[in-house]
């Protein structure tokens, strides 16, 4: 049973984190099974680790595997950005030794960030969703994984028509939805210029019958909402997804910046989640999220990377920018981190299992070694968030297995 004797920082609620000093943390199979302060009579098999400071895995919701390749290829807003640098990316996935090695790449940089739970987007591949869901279970990652769809309004490289997209996403969910407790599919239809209304009645149908997961982009830039308010001629772009059965509470909606509050009561009344990507918000200039108005209007939110708009993995680096892109509303550090552990559990439906340092839910973990001159204090949060690159990963650990070491 592996115990390790180190220094905790754990979310307790929105507004509250605890600092246990000198705790032993130790697991079984897999899950938790002894948290408490460190006792000599007990512990003296621990192995010690008193220069780092452990906390729950971080759950990025919102990421671009295939994209991974393409990070920092600048263009000032989102259209331009696609065509001219990341469709070209997405579409090298089109063969299976590249997105193989790309997911290697992935998951590997994603636990030395200390992730350990993804929702992911792979191109609109079959092929590159399969290899995804291969590496990530070889290697041992937690994540959701969905195959990117596009039947209309898409360059060749990446069109498919609608039977490919609805069936392979069909036949990808039915083969690893119930394989492993770490891994399971959503369905992911791009945005919806690039999708059909046939495409999403089907995908909303389907989730809605199976209880499934989908994820998609909504209001991330005013020449998109221009565009979707062009196709589809309604009141608004969340309109669009309402009426083709896309939003729910299995739903994750990507920025959700430029919304009215129309818009946010249909999201609320449909319990659909956010995922905010600051970094990403701020790299393609596309605006700056509703933070406030969304948390009163009781939305869930957690954070993704938005890799490859968003620049890094570290999770810890996108709630710093969670915080820098409010210009009116402070985030502490033990929001930000419930945001980027407990809240996303929540929105996933797994905060049973993960989110938090607690008996009996799943030995998910990142420890950070502490850098030398800092207090062993509640402190170490907010020096994690802000200048977190001087903290290094030393381990990332999944349900009690060891995806990543630099001891």
């Amino acid at each position: 049973m592996p115990k390790i004797r180190t220094n905790l920082i754990n979310p307790i609620s929105p507004d509250r984190a605890e600092f246990l000093a000198d705790h032993v943390i130790a697991y079984d199979d897999g899950v938790i099974s002894a948290l408490r302060p460190y006792d000599l009579t007990l512990d003296r098999d621990a192995e010690s680790a008193l220069d780092c400071m452990a906390l729950p895995g971080f759950i990025d919701l919102h990421v671009h595997l295939s994209q991974y390749r393409a990070r920092g290829r600048f263009e000032p807003a989102l259209l331009p950005w696609l065509e001219k640098h990341i469709f070209p990316a997405e579409a090298l996935s089109a063969h299976t030794d590249y997105a193989l090695e790309i997911a290697k790449d992935f998951f590997r940089a994603l636990f030395a960030a200390g992730t350990t739970t993804t929702v992911i987007y792979t191109a609109p591949f079959r092929q590159a969703c399969q290899a995804a869901f291969e590496v990530a279970e070889e290697l041992g990652a937690r994540a959701l994984i969905g195959m990117t769809l596009m039947d209309r309004n898409s360059p060749d490289a990446l069109l498919h028509d609608t039977s490919y997209a609805y069936e392979n996403s069909v036949a990808l969910r039915e083969r690893w939805h119930d394989r492993s407790t770490l891994l399971d599919y959503i369905f992911t239809p791009r945005f919806a210029p690039t999708c059909s209304t046939e495409l999403m009645e089907l995908i909303g149908e389907y989730a809605s019958a199976q209880s499934a997961f989908i994820q998609s982009h909504l209001s991330e830039n005013k020449d998109e909402i221009a565009w979707v308010k062009e196709l589809f001629g309604k009141a608004s772009y969340t309109q669009v997804y309402a009426d083709l059965g896309i939003l729910g509470p299995h739903t994750i909606m990507g920025h959700a910046i430029h919304l009215s509050e129309e818009e946010i009561a249909i999201l609320a009344e449909t319990q659909t989640a956010i995922a905010h990507c600051p970094d990403s918000n701020f790299f393609l200039k596309s605006g700056e999220f509703p933070y406030q108005r969304l948390w009163d209007a009781g939305l869930r939110i957690g954070l993704g990377s938005d890799v490859g708009a968003g620049t890094t993995l570290s999770m810890p680096h996108h709630a710093q920018m969670a915080n820098y892109r409010q210009s009116a509303c402070p985030l502490t550090p033990p929001r930000l981190l419930w945001h980027l552990t407990m809240a996303s559990a929540a929105i996933l439906g797994w905060q049973d299992r993960i989110g938090s340092l607690e008996l009996g839910k799943d030995a998910d973990l990142c420890v950070f070694r502490i850098p030398d001159g800092h207090s062993l204090d509640a402190g170490l949060l907010s020096s994690l968030f802000f200048y977190g690159a001087e903290f290094k990963t030393c381990r990332c650990i999944v349900r009690g297995r060891t995806v990543y070491s630099q001891d």
